[in-house]
């Protein structure tokens, strides 16, 4: 297979990579799979990506699934609505913003995430303050999610519809309309919770 690196202006062909790096502005609109794929400047893709690991540090845009073993965000990361992001880990340091699912074994997030829907095993999301530099930029401050539903879940500075999971912690600045939890459940004091269902148990802060 064939390494690619565009520094300027350009277009990706669609095909089989080992590994892509795109340093301009840049598009494509078909279908692309690669062993790696970095993205430091502007990219825009039509087609479904695959990829094992994908690191994001520029702004892109995304209007097909994206499936990957790992992917690093640093950057803008937006996908269309409907379509879906699937990996086995995901972190975020930057802003993941779709209008459709997230599917990760582990996701760990410190900078923001707007979706509808995220699914997986274990769920970190502390969106901090002050947020950094990116965050300010796109002129977000929370992350905003309809539904999570994972095992293991811990958010700071989310707003979300549903939280449901086996056991949750709820640290400072959320604010979430229904929790349904199966384990143990932390709600910091700076945090507004609608309603609480399941079978649980309050831990208490500073407990494991």
């Amino acid at each position: 297979m064939k390494g690619l690196k565009l520094e300027g202006v350009g277009r990706v062909s669609g095909g089989e990579y080992d590994s892509i790096k795109l340093e301009g502005v840049s598009s494509c609109s078909e279908n692309i799979k690669a062993e790696d794929i970095e993205i430091e400047g502007v990219f825009t893709c039509g087609g479904e990506v695959e990829a094992g690991r994908m690191y994001c540090q520029g702004v892109s845009d995304f209007k097909s699934n994206i499936r990957a073993k790992k992917v690093i965000v640093s950057g803008v990361f937006n996908i269309k609505e409907g379509a879906k992001l699937e990996a086995e880990e995901i972190s975020c340091e930057g802003v993941i913003r779709t209008g459709g699912e997230i599917y990760a074994d582990v996701l760990r997030a410190d900078g923001c995430i707007s979706a509808r829907e995220v699914y997986g095993d274990n769920i970190t999301i502390e969106t901090h303050f002050p947020v950094n530099r990116i965050v300010k930029l796109f002129k977000t401050s929370k992350s905003d999610i309809k539904l999570i539903e994972a095992t293991t879940i811990k958010i700071s500075g989310v707003t979300a519809d549903t939280v449901n999971g086996t056991d949750i912690t709820i640290g400072p600045n959320c604010k979430v309309n229904s929790v349904d939890c199966s384990g143990t459940l932390y709600v910091d004091s700076t945090s507004t919770v609608g309603s609480i269902t399941g079978n649980y148990a309050i831990r208490e802060y500073g407990q494991p």
